[in-house]
């Protein structure tokens, strides 16, 4: 497939210059080809592709926009629904992680790993495995997902593409969000403008998720000069050098003031497990879940305090590279710096910064809650231009 965002494939097949069938069809070709190599699909629907490109409306935001579902997502689910009422066409589902480890970096389609377009020896990250490795290979540009610990932010760290978390419950959810507030649905894309404009579409109140907020319109592009802090890592385990440096690079040349202001957070590593259970209905004793609570208010006012000095926190997005497609034990290492603002629930976005070593490396942009506009306007300042990976 070509190289072009979703929203110039969707001006194209409003006036006329290209069909619904033709964008599908080279999707098709695209995941036929590439799929063999990188194992990111767990089906493919080409017939159902087909028939949504037959009856596509040409006039919608997204008309004609191949994209590709995450495993296991309902079908009624909002970003589902409402993307697809704006023209976009899934063509099939996405390998995810298969086990129960947390923010386990590896996708399986029950035969093969999921590969790195970047590196076939590499991982694309998990769990949205499959999503990030069609996107960075060219196949569709936008790919669903949901993000509990990293699930869309490693991934688009390690493949060299953007993926977000928005402020919890800015894209509803069918289960009505869970009493952890943990999980948000989201993008992984190709073009930072695409995630924006799908995200966008997709947001508002809806019935099935009574915690939803309102509808985020596309926000202006904000061009100020940003105050940032730069942590290299939120734990006990620093960032490969090579991760840390690239970054300090991208900072100092993206014309972004970096300030030194203090930031104390507590380890999430105790909190998190207990509000994945409540999110996904397990229980958990009384004790557990006011610890996790306090944990979380602790995080939150010292979030709120270093958001009175600068605009955004940038991190490492992961502390290392992608690691070997399965050397599942670095899942802890490498997604430790996505937990804490799951447990916040802030809105953080990843973009490539650079390359170490050929592989990418993601930047993510943390704000204040409700301030997702900030962090995709700082995102786009920070992102850097990446060549096309090896397979393509």
């Amino acid at each position: 497939m070509s190289r072009r965002t979703a929203l110039r494939t969707a001006e194209l097949v409003r006036s006329g210059e290209l069909t619904a069938m033709e964008v599908v069809e080279e999707a098709l070709d695209a995941a036929c080809r590439l799929d063999p190599v990188l194992h990111f699909l767990e089906e493919l629907d080409a017939d159902g592709a087909r028939r949504a490109a037959e009856r596509v409306d040409p006039a919608g935001p997204l008309a004609g926009v191949p994209f590709l579902v995450k495993a296991r997502t309902p079908p009624e689910s909002p970003i589902l629904t409402r993307l697809t009422a704006a023209g976009a066409i899934p063509i099939g589902w996405s390998t995810r992680a298969r086990s129960g480890a947390v923010s386990l970096t590896f996708g399986w389609n029950g035969h093969e790993y999921t590969r790195n377009p970047w590196d076939l020896t590499r991982s694309p990250g998990g769990s949205t495995a499959g999503g990030a490795a069609a996107v960075a290979a060219g196949v569709v540009p936008l790919a669903t997902g949901g993000d509990s610990g990293g699930s869309l932010r490693i991934p688009a760290s390690f493949c060299g593409i953007v993926g977000f978390k928005g402020t919890y419950g800015r894209i509803p959810r069918p289960t009505g969000g869970g009493l952890g507030e943990l999980t948000t649905a989201g993008f992984l894309a190709a073009d930072l403008d695409d995630l924006i404009q799908a995200t966008s579409l997709t947001t508002g109140p809806h019935r099935l998720d009574p915690t939803a907020l309102p509808h985020w319109p596309v926000p202006p592009l904000d061009q100020r000069p940003w105050r940032v802090a730069y942590r290299p890592t939120l734990g006990a385990c620093p960032p490969d050098a090579g991760v840390d440096r690239v970054i300090r690079q991208r900072l100092a040349e993206c014309g972004v003031q970096v300030v030194d202001a203090p930031l104390d957070l507590a380890p999430t590593d105790e909190a998190w497990p207990v509000l994945s259970a409540l999110d996904n209905g397990r229980g958990m004793t009384a004790a557990q879940v006011q610890r996790a609570r306090e944990i979380r208010d602790h995080n939150n006012t010292s979030l709120a305090d270093l958001f009175t000095q600068v605009d955004a926190l940038i991190t490492p997005t992961t502390l290392t590279v992608a690691h070997g497609y399965n050397q599942h034990e670095q899942s802890i290492v490498t997604g430790d710096p996505c937990w804490t603002f799951n447990v916040t629930g802030h809105p953080a976005v990843s973009v490539p910064a650079g390359l170490s070593n050929g592989l990418p490396v993601g930047a993510q942009v943390i704000t204040p809650h409700g301030a997702d506009a900030t962090a995709l306007a700082v995102a786009h300042r920070l992102q850097a231009p990446l060549p096309r990976p090896a397979i393509s």
